[in-house]
């Protein structure tokens, strides 16, 4: 292995990519979040739906 040399970035250009990475994972958990809280509501008003649909007629009145 130590006789292929491996060719890395400057430490500057490391450095921005890290950031980069970084900053793109925040934007994923952030979506994730998102993603979860909507499935939630979904969820929730999927239910709603669904109780007021099978209500008996004269409860549903």
């Amino acid at each position: 292995m130590n006789e292929f040399p491996v060719p890395l970035p400057p430490l500057a250009e490391q450095h921005r990519i890290v950031a980069k990475v970084d900053e793109l994972m925040a934007l994923c958990d952030q979506l994730e979040t998102q993603l979860a809280d909507t499935a939630a509501d979904s969820r929730r008003l999927l239910e709603a739906v669904l109780h007021q649909a099978l209500l008996p007629a004269e409860q549903a009145a």
